[in-house]
């Protein structure tokens, strides 16, 4: 049965069910192999949402940064690992692709800065980093990104999948350093966007209108409580920028 076929309770279930084992293997030689030819990635995308939410959505990707001097030896490993790579130079970037099991595997990679397609904005990591708990049971450490760094990634585009890990954000992350999140935002010269997009973000939860696409990402409901709670925190932001 096709992933559209399935019903709407089996596909919830799906989609509250761990990494796949293919996947917490994959990263995990992936890791090991990092460490060995001196490479320090950061996860930046949906596996690091897991890391910091309570909340898990499902994902097959690997979303990663590293710095351009590790480059060259990061394209070594993936080729050591039997991926097939290519050069993404509009961005600097690299995707590698590899079939594992019944999964197909995904590493996209932003070399330095990493460019957002739908806003055309960029954005260069601050040096902050965190080790967390990838999976489920909690035995796959992986390093990712701050918070603060990940919840401006999130906001810059807010497709409708960024818009349900931004609230997974804000609902689970004790606390966003807000100060840090602006100055980020300055160093970069995003302030203006991000504000737009926090906005933008203000008006979809009072509309309903990311309802669905949470659903769908990670299978189920949210309460009220909790929407005035991201409502609350998103307009913190906002006034500690003006």
């Amino acid at each position: 049965m096709g992933r559209g076929l399935l019903p709407q309770s089996i596909f919830a279930y799906t989609l509250r069910m761990d990494i796949d084992r293919e996947l917490k293997q994959t990263l995990e030689q992936f890791l090991k192999l990092c460490r060995e030819f001196g490479v320090r990635p950061r996860l930046i995308g949906g596996l690091a949402v897991r890391g910091f939410a309570r909340r898990k959505r499902f994902t097959h990707d690997i979303d990663l940064a590293i710095s351009r001097h590790d480059k060259p030896n990061l394209i070594a490993l993936l080729k050591q690992m039997g991926f097939d790579y290519q050069d993404q130079s509009q961005f600097e970037g690299v995707k590698a692709v590899k079939r594992v099991g019944n999964t197909t595997i995904e590493i996209h990679v932003s070399v330095d800065r990493l460019w957002d397609m739908a806003s055309n904005q960029t954005y260069t990591l601050s040096p902050n980093s965190a080790e967390l708990p990838i999976d489920d049971d909690g035995e796959l450490l992986a390093p990712t990104v701050s918070a603060e760094d990940l919840l401006i990634l999130k906001l810059m585009s807010l497709r409708d999948r960024d818009l349900s890990d931004v609230i997974a954000l804000l609902l689970d992350v004790p606390e966003i350093d807000a100060h840090a999140f602006w100055e980020n935002c300055e160093r970069t010269g995003n302030t203006r966007h991000i504000a737009a997009q926090l906005a933008k973000l203000e008006t979809a939860l009072k509309s309903g209108g990311f309802r669905e696409a949470w659903a769908d990402y990670y299978g189920e409901s949210l309460s009220m409580r909790d929407i005035l709670s991201v409502l609350d925190k998103a307009r913190s932001l906002l006034k500690a920028q003006r």
